[in-house]
C-alpha cells in the first residue's frame, strides 16, 4: 500500500475528569473502520494504560500541547488527526497553535468548549477537594446530559466514577479545573480544516457560541439532535457516523 493510501493516525484527547475511558465506544467504532487510534490518559488522569509517560506538572496551554507532542513523537506518530471532547478540544487547539507542523491537516473538536464560563465558578473551585468524587461526578452528570438520554444514567455515571478514581492527587485536579475553566478554542490561532460536532442540548455550550466559533475557523459544524455535553456517552455511534465521511474526504 502507498504511503498516501494509508489512513492516518487518529490521537483522541479526553476531557476534564476523564480519561481513555470517556471515548472507549467511539474508539471502537473507528477502529472497526482500519484507523489506528491512541488514547493517552491525559493529566490529572492517572496513566491507567501502563504508558512510559513524562512526569506532568505544568497545568498550562503550554504545558498540555508539550504533553501531546512529547507523545506524539515518543510513539512515532505520522501527523495524527486530533479529536479532543470538552477541556480535550482546548488541549487540541493549544496543540495545533504551537505545534502545528506535527499533527494533521484535519482537526476535530467535539462538545467544544465555545466559551468561558462565568467568573463566579472559579472561585468554587476549592470545594473539590471538601466533596466526595461520587457527589462531583454525579452533579455533573446531571448537568450534562440532555433529558433524552435519562435512561443511559446509570451507565454514564458508572463511567464517570470510573474515571474519577484515577486521579493523580486532589490538587492536581483543581490545577486542571482552573486550567479548563479559563480559555475557550477562541482563545487559539491555527489554520487547519476543522470540524466541529456538538449536542444541540449542550448547556456548557450554547449553540449560538459554537457556530461563532466554527466561523472563526472557516469549519463545519454539525449538532446532534437531542444531546447534551456528554455526547461520546450519549451518541458514540451518531458522532462516528458524522466523522467518519469527514475522515476519508
Amino acid at each position: 500500500m502507498k504511503k498516501s493510501d494509508q489512513k492516518p493516525p487518529i490521537l483522541l484527547v479526553h476531557g476534564f475528569r476523564g480519561n481513555h475511558l470517556g471515548l472507549a465506544e467511539f474508539q471502537k467504532l473507528l477502529e472497526a473502520e482500519g484507523y489506528q487510534v491512541f488514547s493517552p490518559d491525559i493529566p490529572p488522569a492517572f496513566n491507567t494504560q501502563n504508558e512510559t509517560l513524562p512526569n506532568f506538572t505544568d497545568f498550562t496551554k503550554d504545558g498540555y500541547a508539550d504533553f501531546i507532542a512529547n507523545y506524539i513523537l515518543d510513539k512515532h506518530l505520522d501527523h495524527p488527526i486530533l479529536i479532543g471532547h470538552s477541556m480535550g478540544s482546548i488541549l487540541a487547539a493549544a496543540t495545533a497553535e504551537k505545534y502545528s507542523h506535527l499533527i494533521h491537516n484535519k482537526i476535530f473538536f467535539l462538545s467544544p468548549i465555545a466559551t468561558h464560563p462565568p467568573k463566579f465558578i472559579l472561585p468554587l473551585i476549592p470545594l473539590i477537594a471538601l466533596v466526595p468524587n461520587k457527589f462531583v461526578s454525579y452533579v455533573c452528570t446531571e448537568f450534562l446530559i440532555a433529558g433524552a438520554h435519562r435512561s443511559k444514567k446509570r451507565q454514564i455515571l458508572n463511567l464517570t466514577y470510573a474515571c474519577a478514581r484515577k486521579f493523580t492527587s486532589v490538587r492536581d485536579e483543581m490545577r486542571a479545573a482552573v486550567f479548563s475553566m479559563s480559555y475557550s478554542i477562541s482563545d487559539f490561532n491555527f489554520e487547519k480544516q476543522a470540524y466541529f460536532i456538538a449536542g444541540k442540548k449542550d448547556r456548557m455550550n450554547p449553540s449560538r457560541k459554537v457556530k461563532e466559533i466554527a466561523k472563526k475557523f472557516h469549519a463545519e459544524v454539525d449538532f446532534i439532535p437531542n444531546a447534551g455535553h456528554l455526547i461520546n456517552y450519549e451518541t458514540p455511534e451518531k458522532i462516528a457516523e458524522l466523522v467518519l465521511p469527514k475522515l476519508k474526504d
